[in-house]
């Protein structure tokens, strides 16, 4: 198998000390600022989520500038990019572990 978007968003979310999810699912807005928090963004490309996501491509070098970095969701190899920039190592099948 290789790690899909949901191990590596795992992962991250783990790498900046939030809870897995079971299901794939983009990352809220409390995420957001604990990656950008974990990655220096600057508090002023902080105001919505969309600045958030163009000011972390612009921290993890996926863009050169934050006018004209995509404000869209992450794909694969940005995420793969957000993850070494943290230095986090995300595995396959990345689930929470159960509660009980």
């Amino acid at each position: 198998m290789t790690l899909t978007v949901h191990d590596i968003r795992n992962g991250i979310r783990g790498g900046v000390g939030r809870f897995k999810r079971e299901t794939t699912a983009t990352f809220t807005k409390e995420e957001l600022a604990a990656l950008a928090d974990a990655l220096d963004v600057p508090a002023r490309h902080r105001s919505t989520n969309e600045t958030t996501r163009a000011a972390i491509r612009v921290a993890v070098g996926v863009a050169e500038a934050f006018d004209g970095a995509d404000p869209g969701s992450f794909s694969k190899p940005e995420l793969k990019a957000i993850a070494d920039a943290l230095g986090v190592e995300p595995v396959e099948g990345d689930d929470p572990d159960p509660l009980y």
